[in-house]
């Protein structure tokens, strides 16, 4: 009988980093960033808007190098490697795409929904026969009729031009989609819809996905684990519905409070004040936690130091005042 560590590991990402600027002026959009996604799982990776979440998803697909850090695809593509050289960046292609969060903006407004799907397939080497019949069965795994194909993305409305955008990433078979915010752009009613098919193709194809966003609500519908990014780095991961219902790390706390309207109103005074706070600037060399400025349960200790919290879930938090009982800890 196989198991879970049987599943091999499509993506791998171990102590990543990117800066912009230099000396004391640097900014670290992703700093000491690891985690894995195996065949087949969904991964989300959330946390406000400026905490490195595209940065980190721009670099996973190549289109970013890292400062520091390794990427790896299928156990052995080295990514900022092959995205260097025009032959590798054609390699990259076969084993991770992105899909947008605005579908508008990414599909060319001057070509057919056939010829936009059909491109990437013409670049890796199909005959335009070949490519036609894949279009087609693109078409159908996203949900959309054979007639759409000879439409325009203006003709569309969003959530069509967004299983468009879906339709064109799968296209080279890939082992790995990236989707950065895949639905924020769509009606509530749609994102549904997108969502679901997300889980069929998943089921269907077997891709992994890695789903970048910050509605809580999406990341619980469509992941299995969840990974909490703040200031450019990963503070906290396990399984998704653990994760949102009983979260280690304040941070996550304060974003499940701020998710919702109750959870606004259950939100002590304290940890509303100490949301609201500015995060000032800390080096990438400072030994202490990113959070420590907005955390309510602040103690003189986090400007030092911070330890790892494992749960018996196998979820995980660094974090020195945890929201919940530890089961072991090491240093972070």
């Amino acid at each position: 009988m196989s198991t879970v560590q049987d599943v091999p590991w499509v993506l791998e990402v171990d102590a990543l980093s990117k800066r912009y600027g230099s000396g004391g002026n640097a900014v670290w959009a992703v700093q000491n960033s690891s985690f894995s996604v195996r065949q087949g799982e969904c991964v989300a990776l959330v946390g406000e808007s400026g905490s490195g979440k595209t940065t980190l998803a721009n670099i996973v697909v190549g289109l970013l190098p890292p400062t520091a850090g390794t990427v790896r695809i299928s156990g052995s593509l080295d990514v900022p490697r092959l995205s260097a050289r025009r032959a590798g960046r054609r390699r990259l292609a076969r084993e991770t795409q992105l899909v947008f969060q605005d579908p508008y903006s990414s599909l060319d407004p001057s070509k057919s929904i056939a010829a936009i799907v059909a491109e990437p397939l013409l670049l890796l080497g199909l005959s335009r026969a070949e490519a036609r019949k894949r279009v087609s069965d693109l078409l159908g795994l996203v949900g959309l009729p054979d007639e759409m194909a000879d439409r325009r993305p203006r003709e569309l409305s969003g959530g069509q031009r967004q299983r468009v955008g879906i339709a064109r990433a799968l296209g080279p078979e890939p082992r790995l989609l990236v989707l950065d915010e895949p639905v924020a752009s769509l009606d509530v009613s749609i994102q549904g819809q997108i969502l679901s098919l997300l889980q069929e193709i998943r089921s269907r194809t077997g891709v992994a996905l890695l789903v970048i966003a910050h509605d809580l609500g999406v990341v619980r519908a469509v992941s299995d684990r969840t990974l909490v990014m703040y200031r450019g780095r990963i503070v906290e991961a396990g399984a998704t519905g653990t994760l949102l219902d009983a979260p280690i790390h304040p941070y996550t706390q304060g974003l499940r409070w701020s998710a919702t309207a109750d959870g606004r109103r259950e939100m002590p005074a304290e940890a509303q004040k100490a949301l609201e706070a500015d995060s000032g600037h800390i080096p990438e060399s400072d030994p202490g936690c990113v959070f420590r400025q907005r955390c309510w349960r602040v103690t003189e200790r986090c400007a030092h130091h911070v330890e790892r919290v494992n749960a018996a879930d196998g979820a995980w938090a660094d974090c020195n005042v945890p929201m919940r009982p530890k089961s072991g800890h090491g240093k972070g």
